[in-house]
């Protein structure tokens, strides 16, 4: 109901769910973290089947700018986070500075890395989850304001962003034969899990001690994006109704979003009181920093459309509930093929930002 509501044309949509959750944590609500991992397993491998149809284009037209866009944005996000520490002059906790860069970038991949780093610091946790609600509320406000504010006409980049993907005549003829699609279960559950054991692979790193894993949310991407892709699995389809998905995409992003909301009420009313709110602002500020240098390149220097660089800057700033946001703001599913190209460098490289910015301001 609170994302319904208009204030001069902008809402929130399903991204009030985060707000309403951020109370009721802050009440001191609790939620089991296995429907936190159900709801964002079914809203990923939603987007992901959503968006497989486009990403073999996606590559051919824009080639390594996705991946590009993933070491920017994660780079820029440490870039401000660092130099925002120095004018601080130096009373900040270095690990608290690591944490709070996760939780501006919404890294749970990144949190995890600089936990293991060292050896479960709390000060790591604190600044994440300062950080973390900044993180995602920069992410929602920019593809919601950053077509105002730019003067990007949205219809338009949606008209020519379906004529890029070479839809036209056919794409009535393809929507008729989506519709003729059937749920398969069967299919369903082999993408999850084949997407469950591609986030759980350590990837050693020349230098860095700690593995670096796509967690389950870039490994059921990655699978739904590639096996959608490929339509098939043996005998098995993969393409389901959109319908379908839709249904499945709105019902687990709302419950994410409340959960991540009710996860982190708590624990920022606590931190707010006894941190002040100098962590609250090198989150706010390195989340903007990084989104708008990824917008500004990708839109003005590499000529990207808007509908896919929406999804990716939500792809570079590793955040889900961002992604939510742009399907919201643009109204098309099709953003999600733009998040799933910027996603996986993104995590990647994430975690190697975390583990220098600990190393050099520790």
């Amino acid at each position: 109901m609170i994302g319904r509501i208009k204030i001069k044309g902008i809402s929130l949509e399903t991204s009030g769910a985060l707000f309403v959750g951020l109370v009721f944590g802050a009440l001191g609500y609790k939620v089991d973290n296995v429907l936190f991992t159900f709801s964002l397993v079914l809203f990923v491998s939603a987007v992901g089947l959503l968006a497989a149809k486009d990403i073999g284009k996606v590559i051919k037209l824009y080639g390594l700018k996705f991946v590009m866009l993933g070491i920017i944005i994660t780079f820029a996000g440490a870039f401000a986070t660092y130099i925002l520490t120095l004018m601080y002059q130096g009373s900040l906790d270095p690990y608290l500075v690591s944490g709070t860069y996760t939780g501006a970038l919404t890294s749970s991949p990144g949190l995890a890395a600089a936990l293991e780093a060292t050896n479960n610091n709390p000060n790591i946790t604190i600044g994440h989850a300062v950080a973390y609600p900044f993180g995602v509320l920069v992410v929602i406000l920019f593809v919601h304001l950053a077509p105002i504010i730019f003067r990007i006409d949205v219809k338009k980049e949606l008209e020519r962003y379906r004529i890029e993907m070479g839809r036209g005549e056919s794409a009535d003829k393809s929507e008729g034969q989506e519709a003729k699609e059937k749920f398969n279960l069967l299919s369903y559950c082999i993408i999850l899990a084949i997407g469950i054991i591609i986030g759980s692979i350590p990837i050693k790193l020349p230098g860095i001690a700690t593995p670096v894993k796509l967690e389950t949310t870039g490994g059921v991407l990655i699978s739904a994006l590639l096996l959608g892709y490929f339509r098939k699995i043996g005998p098995l389809s993969t393409r389901m109704p959109k319908e379908v998905l839709a249904s499945f995409r709105e019902l687990g992003l709302a419950f994410f979003l409340a959960i991540v909301g009710i996860e982190s009420g708590a624990g920022v009313m606590e931190v707010v009181k006894q941190s002040g709110v100098s962590l609250m602002v090198i989150g706010f500020l390195a989340g903007v920093f990084a989104a708008l240098v990824g917008f500004l390149i990708g839109r003005y220097i590499w000529k990207i459309n808007w509908i896919l660089l929406a999804g990716a800057i939500c792809g570079g700033m590793t955040s889900t509930p961002g992604l939510g946001a742009a399907i919201d703001a643009t109204g098309t599913d099709e953003v999600a093929t733009g998040y799933g190209a910027t996603y996986p460098i993104a995590l990647l490289f994430m975690v190697i930002w975390t583990i220098l910015l600990h190393t050099i301001l520790g």
